[in-house]
């Protein structure tokens, strides 16, 4: 009997492990805080080519890797699958768009989620005034 019962459990035990990376990737749709508009001095590397995993389930929607500001420097978030936390609602992509020097960053959303200025963005912005220097242009990085 308890021979049968490891030739049963043991398959399902090692089919569940090998199948763990690709759930590690996937994001049930949870509330967020609100999104931080950030400043960088230098501009987000090149974009990464990536490979789209088989979608898990029509309610989930693909989210591109991409550059992400994380202290003082830009990390690399891979690209994943998530459900929306809310009916309706749909990914916003980061924006990269080069202000006065330096590198106006806002993450990558749901469009339910408040955007707003960042700490360091609004000190930034105040010591460098309100307005967008006309000779800077997005940088494409979108």
């Amino acid at each position: 009997m308890q021979n049968k019962m490891t030739r049963l459990v043991l398959p399902a035990v090692i089919a569940a492990l090998t199948c763990a990376p690709a759930f590690a990737q996937i994001r049930v749709g949870v509330e967020l805080p609100s999104i931080h508009i950030r400043i960088a001095p230098d501009a987000p590397p090149p974009m990464r080519h990536e490979v789209r995993m088989e979608r898990p389930s029509p309610n989930h929607v693909w989210i591109a890797g991409y550059w992400d500001r994380r202290d003082d420097r830009w990390a690399w978030a891979p690209g994943r699958w998530e459900e929306p936390g809310q009916r309706g609602s749909s990914w916003v992509k980061p924006r990269y768009q080069r202000e006065n020097g330096a590198y106006r960053y806002e993450p990558g959303h749901w469009s339910h989620q408040r955007l707003e200025e960042g700490e360091d963005y609004s000190r930034w912005h105040k010591d460098h005034g309100h307005g967008h220097d006309k000779h800077d242009k997005d940088e494409g990085h979108r």
